[in-house]
């Protein structure tokens, strides 16, 4: 471990998750086939190109160029001893609509619109949220709305839970209609609602509802605005509960260690929620198979040359940021996100109005791609 580790260390010098124990994680991912980019572990983009890179020159990477994924070519010998448990697995559910449940997952597979920041979170994440929420007593009985839903969460809660009402509230109106088709075919009742949250709810939606659920844009603006959405429309004077998700890794672009501890005082004292659950390395999103496709190009174009340190220059080289390839910036993290739970009893939402240019000028951008073409025009 430590060799790979030092040899990385060569050609990424600032990332501060370029350890062991990440590489060891690494490993243990590679031991069976994946795809670039559903590799998950705290380093950066650069840190697992130059390890699989390694790898590679080494002779102990199998790449398969039609399926675009790789793998170990041999097993690794771990010692029992000090090996950690390194992952939070969902529990296993027999499910009754199973099949219902798998119709859902393919009415959500098209194509995603960067514009509105879309990334569908997997299947064990799926289930691990639902599990999650029901652990709570947040879903049985009580009235849920999805603040956005690309994941097609407000259809597996349907499916598996028994709520009372689901609304969906969303601007793509392609998602809407396939959520509406699955509860049409399965007798959901699901209400849906087209709407950009730049604005305010509908007042229909004010303050009607025991839980809101949200995976926005994952950057300070696009959080506090959805949670702040999901906030105004949940009931008064009882204890109702909000899910969020956010990164846990330092990026600079994104969520620094000072961004997240505004965010979190903001929700506690301005929103009046309290933090009364967390489940780390939870959210691992499904990455476009344009994005895998490129990672691929890339790492096979750079496995051509003939050493090691022309194989990392040439990654260097071509791995340029860019904010069409949203989950693969080079400097970003590969680690999964948290879901976050927060209970409030006097809700009130930070931003009520619209989210106009003062607002962005105090919380940011929305969209965690135009902080990126921020960062791109200043370092041109």
């Amino acid at each position: 471990m430590g060799e790979i580790t030092e040899a990385c260390r060569t050609f990424v010098v600032n990332d501060p998750n370029l350890t062991v124990y990440e590489v060891l994680r690494l490993l243990r991912i590679l031991e069976g086939e994946t795809t670039i980019g559903g590799i998950t572990c705290k380093m950066t983009v650069s840190s697992v190109m130059a390890a699989l890179g390694f790898l590679y020159y080494k002779g102990m990477l199998r790449v398969d160029r039609e399926r675009l994924t790789v793998k170990l070519t041999s097993k690794v010998e771990w010692d029992v001893k000090s090996l950690v448990e390194l992952e939070i697995r969902g529990a296993v559910y027999a499910l009754s609509r199973a099949e219902a449940l798998r119709d859902a997952l393919k009415k959500r597979d098209m194509e995603i619109i960067y514009e509105f920041s879309q990334l569908p979170i997997n299947y064990d994440s799926l289930m691990r949220k639902f599990a999650f929420m029901q652990s709570f007593q947040d879903v049985d009985g009580k009235e849920i709305i999805f603040v956005g839903d690309d994941d097609f969460l407000s259809v597996t809660c349907s499916l598996l839970g028994r709520p009372k009402r689901v609304v969906v509230v969303d601007l793509d109106e392609r998602l809407l209609e396939g959520i509406r088709e699955l509860s049409d075919k399965y007798g959901l009742e699901i209400e849906t609602y087209k709407h950009n949250f730049i604005y305010p709810l509908p007042d229909e939606l004010q303050g009607s509802f025991d839980t809101f659920c949200t995976d926005s844009p994952h950057c300070l603006g696009g959080i506090l605005l959805f949670v702040s959405r999901g906030v105004s429309a949940l009931k008064r004077g009882t204890e109702t509960a909000g899910y969020f998700v956010f990164q846990t890794v330092n990026e600079p672009l994104l969520m620094t260690f000072e961004t997240r501890q505004k965010l979190l005082k903001l929700i506690t004292n301005e929103m009046n929620g309290v933090i009364y659950g967390m489940l780390p390395a939870s959210i691992k999103y499904i990455t476009p198979r344009n994005e895998d496709e490129k990672l691929m190009e890339v790492f096979l174009e750079a496995t051509k040359r003939p050493s090691l340190e022309e194989y990392y220059r040439h990654v260097e080289e071509t791995l340029k940021p860019s904010s069409k390839f949203i989950e693969f910036y080079p400097e970003f993290s590969m680690e999964t996100s948290m879901i976050t739970r927060v209970v409030f009893r006097e809700p009130k939402p930070l931003i009520e109005g619209e989210y106009n240019k003062k607002a962005e000028e105090k919380y940011g951008p929305i969209y965690s791609w135009a902080i990126i073409e921020q960062h791109i025009a200043k370092e041109k």
